[in-house]
């Protein structure tokens, strides 16, 4: 069974280096329609990106990820999402979980995507994240397209019509610059809109620079590190405790280590990218993640075979820094998170 694949990858994870990664973070483009101020992913070349018969061959081959992360740009800006969705869930036999962003816009679009997964695959978890930065000014602002709130808003009240023991639906809230300290704004906009809506509906993460990814750097979006620890520690105030949600779990233990990531501008643990997971951007250049930007090789290079990729030197090398802490550090639940499981059995501090 997946789930009991993913576990293993886990628990084998807290113990040695892992052989493949298990999780994996895809770009599926850089297309996208908002503009947001602390991301330029929409300011990148469109072209060259996999092709469907590509991305098949990419995941007929490399078929043990138990945990695919799809993002973008905008999963939904790709007229072929639906069938790139379905290829990579039928060719990845031990997948568990699927999950993916996205700025809601779409309504249509996303909603079909979410059934289509449901009724035509047997995928055991779907998590969509719908972002939302702020109440309608302020999100609208961040986002650069007037109207973007409210269609988050709709698109997230539909998604979670649909709530399942499969499938759960969140709002993604990225703390930065433009918003921190307006977390309690937001949720009370939300409420207007959505009645039952709680904290425990919103995944947060931190803004992050990268210049292979984001290309951001020049933006400012990083929060100011007292604003967003206070910030934190409000929100985690406001969280119910869900001892046997393992959502929840992860997601607490990630916000709790937000105060040292500021402080130091590391992570607490040995982080696991190029290990336990990587990152692949639209073209199929494969990187350790989505924040250092050290190119392990480019599928198209290997004949889209990913293990013989993951094998060579330049990957080897590439863990070693990490695991030596010479790469820019971050705290992104793309990497937190997988790093934060590797330290179930005991914590492997720097």
């Amino acid at each position: 069974m997946p789930l009991v694949k993913l576990t293993s990858r886990i628990m084998q994870s807290n113990l040695q280096e892992l052989s493949l990664p298990y999780r994996l973070t895809y770009a599926v483009t850089s297309r996208c329609q908002a503009r947001c101020s602390m991301c330029n992913i929409w300011r990148k070349p469109h072209g060259n990106e996999l092709s469907p018969a590509e991305i098949d061959t990419l995941f007929g081959r490399a078929d043990r990820f138990s945990w695919i992360n799809l993002t973008g740009g905008e999963l939904f800006q790709r007229r072929d999402i639906n069938d790139i969705f379905l290829i990579i869930i039928r060719r990845s036999r031990n997948l568990h979980l699927l999950n993916f962003p996205t700025n809601g816009f779409q309504t249509k679009e996303i909603v079909t995507a979410v059934d289509t997964i449901l009724e035509q695959t047997d995928l055991p978890r779907l998590i969509v994240s719908v972002s939302m930065d702020g109440p309608p000014e302020v999100h609208d602002g961040i986002r650069g397209i007037p109207g973007c709130w409210d269609h988050a808003v709709q698109t997230f009240r539909q998604l979670k019509d649909r709530s399942s023991g499969r499938f759960s639906v969140y709002f993604g809230h990225t703390m930065q610059s433009a918003n921190v300290g307006k977390f309690n704004a937001t949720l009370d906009a939300c409420r207007k809109s959505l009645a039952t809506i709680t904290v425990d509906d919103f995944h947060i993460n931190l803004a992050h620079s990268s210049t292979h990814y984001y290309n951001n750097e020049d933006t400012g979006a990083l929060p100011d590190p007292e604003l967003a620890v206070a910030e934190i520690g409000r929100i985690r105030k406001l969280q119910s405790p869900k001892l046997f949600d393992p959502v929840a779990f992860i997601e607490q233990r990630y916000q709790r280590h937000i105060r040292d990531y500021l402080s130091s501008g590391r992570g607490p643990f040995v982080c696991q990218a190029a290990g336990a997971s990587c990152f692949i951007d639209p073209t199929g250049t494969v990187y350790p993640c989505s924040v250092f930007n050290s190119p392990l090789g480019a599928l198209r290079d290997f004949d889209m075979d990913f293990q013989r990729l993951w094998h060579s030197a330049t990957r080897t090398d590439t863990r070693e820094l990490i695991r030596n802490s010479q790469c820019p550090g971050c705290w992104t639940p793309c990497e937190a998170y997988q790093t934060l499981l590797a330290n179930l059995i005991k914590g492997k501090h720097k």
